[in-house]
């Protein structure tokens, strides 16, 4: 008989330790956290945030774990439950290319922070040991998933990840792991169709995550059990919600030897990972144009933007209007106004994004012309720019940078850190935020990873 990838995950969670680390896989986890506190900082000023965790501070109770920025402390599940929103708001999270796009971190750390201060602390290499081992988790259930189906990753498959950091935080046995893993799977949710619509529900969906990931930790410390055979049985994680599209060996496959953290992406632009290889590829023209001279996208006299049927169906045909997004949930997932921006502001940055109604990125966006090639493969792109003085260029798209084979530099995380602190909810001294970034560089060395929440609370 088969063991359930539940037992050998639960196995994996509960042996692994900071010594058997690979250093490759806590350097990734500590850029991890870097990237995804700072999101967290960033996104603390995001539609949707203030009402949330106005929500629970009206619910009140035990005062457990900080709710980063806002200040105040919450049970646990709830300071998770809000932190994660914020991790995602931006869509500026690390993201897992390969695997659907799923966003590991947001939820695993915004559990990890919750667990740890509701322990009273815990000591720097326990912390990027449980965080290692979440991010691992769930990339590895995302990697298994073959057919993409609308799921949401980041939360649908993220919950496990969530879970398995909490639990190793809390010191679960196997079994008791897989009973966690269990109580997470009643409550894996989150689809895509939020994205479709504009919808805040998409942040919170990290943080239902990350809620539920604390919550099934808890409850499998009490006693209280789950399904066993989660991700293989009759009625598993992957028959009711993959059919005919998965790979079980994906989970397993070099598990304990290789951790998938090292594989994760970050994200140098706060929007859908899939755009992002064509708004190098625009940053790109505008920088060979010499853009910056074109009259704020006035002296843009064309811009067409080839792609695959799809992508041109969804985003650049007549009909899909994405033109002009209302929100930004919409600007993140636009590639006519995302374009614009890269080409009119010369960045894409949280300013940018959010700015839904700046006039001149608009006036472009709108000009913005699609075609099709036909058999071009999903994500590829080719933009041609032409100035009104006659200049021209064409460009295809390569690999987006960010990912292990373009990676961003330790100078680059730390910039991008900079900015998302630069657009938290209430100001954050510099010195601060330089004493974040050294802890993090260094928190395996650290006695208690919760400073880091303190320097924020």
């Amino acid at each position: 008989m088969n063991v359930d990838p539940a037992f050998t995950l639960a196995e994996h969670v509960h042996r692994t330790t900071f010594e058997t680390l690979p250093e490759a896989a806590v350097r990734a986890t500590k850029r991890d956290i870097l990237d995804t506190l700072g999101a967290t900082l960033g996104g603390s000023v995001a539609p949707g945030v203030d009402e949330l965790a106005g929500l629970v501070k009206h619910w009140g109770g035990r005062e457990e774990s900080s709710l980063l920025l806002i200040g105040g402390k919450v049970p646990a599940p709830q300071a998770a439950l809000v932190n994660a929103t914020m991790g995602h708001a931006l869509d500026f999270d690390d993201t897992f290319d390969r695997a659907g796009n799923i966003h590991p971190g947001t939820s695993t750390l915004a559990a990890s922070l919750a667990m740890a201060e509701m322990q009273g602390g815990a000591s720097g290499r326990d912390f990027v040991l449980a965080v290692t081992l979440g991010l691992d988790v769930a990339c590895r259930l995302a990697l298994a998933a073959t057919l993409d189906r609308g799921w949401h990753r980041t939360a649908a498959f993220g919950i496990f990840g969530a879970t398995a950091a909490a639990g190793k935080l809390l010191g679960l046995t196997v079994q008791q792991t897989v009973d966690a893993f269990g109580i997470a799977y009643s409550q894996a949710a989150g689809n895509r169709q939020c994205i479709v619509d504009g919808a805040l529900t998409k942040r919170f969906q990290a943080g239902q995550a990350a809620s539920g990931a604390v919550l099934a930790a808890l409850l499998a410390r009490q006693g209280f059990t789950g399904a066993r055979e989660v991700f293989a049985g009759r009625f598993g994680f992957f028959p009711m919600y993959q059919p005919d599209g998965y790979d079980l060996g994906a989970v397993t496959d070099g598990l304990g030897a290789i951790f998938r953290g090292v594989e994760v992406s970050f994200k140098p632009y706060p929007s859908g990972r899939p755009n992002h290889a064509m708004l190098d590829a625009a940053l790109e023209l505008y920088r060979r144009l010499d853009l910056a001279t074109a009259d704020g996208g006035a002296g843009i006299a064309e811009v067409v933007i080839t792609t695959d049927p799809r992508t041109y169906q969804d985003q650049l045909s007549p009909e899909a209007g994405k033109r002009r997004p209302s929100q930004v949930v919409e600007a993140q997932f636009s590639i006519p106004f995302l374009a614009a921006a890269a080409l009119v502001r010369g960045q894409v940055g949280i300013g940018e994004v959010a700015r839904v109604d700046d006039p001149q990125v608009i006036a472009l966006s709108e000009r913005v012309q699609g075609a099709v090639r036909e058999g071009a493969p999903a994500n590829w792109a080719e933009i041609t720019v032409r100035r009104a003085d006659g200049r021209a260029a064409v460009l295809e798209t390569t690999g987006p940078s960010g990912s292990p084979g373009k990676p961003l530099t330790d100078a680059q995380l730390q910039a991008k850190f900079r900015d998302c602190a630069a657009h938290a909810a209430r100001p954050i001294p510099q010195a601060v935020v330089e004493q974040a970034m050294q802890l993090i560089a260094h928190l395996d060395d650290s006695p208690d990873a919760t400073v880091m929440v303190r320097l924020f609370d």
